[in-house]
């Protein structure tokens, strides 16, 4: 399947990406500055440090580390400034995220179900169809074979009670035990069907299962005999 996209909800999260990547641009300055003040309060301490260790006069190079620092500390200031104004004055997203939500289902949500219902409506009418046709051949069979059934049990009836047979050794109807799908006759096998089925929602595939893309269209069965 392709996946659609839903083109309001893209458009919205391009221009939250624009916006925040403006912005990201001035925290980034403001990071960068702020590193680089701790930086210079670091090499002020190391140069102190060494100095009181070595005994050697660091006046000059301390006055200037510390010139650095007021520098850098305006321009922290004024990075810190910069974000605040920037993100007072940069304008939302033209497109509002109340809007995205609204027209979700009359923009895309309704097309999509469209797709999903044209697309799996006619498969299960095909397999509502299909199971009933299995059970009207069930019964079909069962009612046109129901009478010489009938003679045979009342052969082995006849046999067992003349002593030509040792035991009643019933035939049963030749569709009752049918062996299809995996179960004895029609009904039990509708049965295991719609218990396949159900196991596959909780995440069970049957081995054999074939994906049928689109449903194949069948003609319709006659469902009555034509009389003459």
């Amino acid at each position: 399947m392709k996946i659609k996209e839903y083109e309001l909800l893209e458009q919205y999260k391009k221009q939250g990406r624009e916006r925040s990547e403006k912005l990201m641009a001035y925290q980034e300055d403001l990071s960068a500055a702020r590193s680089r003040l701790a930086e210079l309060n670091t090499q002020y301490e190391l140069t102190f440090t060494k100095s009181v260790e070595t005994g050697k006069d660091a006046t000059a190079d301390l006055t200037k580390i510390d010139q650095d620092i007021e520098v850098q500390r305006e321009i922290v200031k004024r990075r810190e400034r910069d974000l605040m104004l920037v993100q007072k004055a940069m304008p939302a997203t033209a497109i509002d995220s109340v809007e995205v939500v609204r027209q979700f289902r009359p923009q895309f949500a309704s097309v999509v179900q469209k797709e999903f219902v044209d697309k799996v409506n006619p498969k299960l009418v095909l397999a509502r169809d299909l199971i009933i046709s299995v059970l009207q051949d069930s019964r079909e069979y069962s009612d046109a074979y129901d009478d010489v059934t009938a003679q045979i049990s009342e052969l082995v009836t006849a046999n067992h009670r003349s002593g030509k047979t040792q035991y009643i050794e019933s035939q049963g109807h030749p569709t009752d035990n049918a062996p299809v799908f995996g179960a004895n006759g029609a009904t039990s096998a509708v049965r295991k069907l719609l218990e396949q089925v159900s196991q596959y929602t909780y995440g069970q595939t049957p081995s054999d299962f074939k994906y049928i893309e689109t449903a194949p269209v069948i003609a319709e069965k006659q469902t009555k005999k034509e009389t003459k």
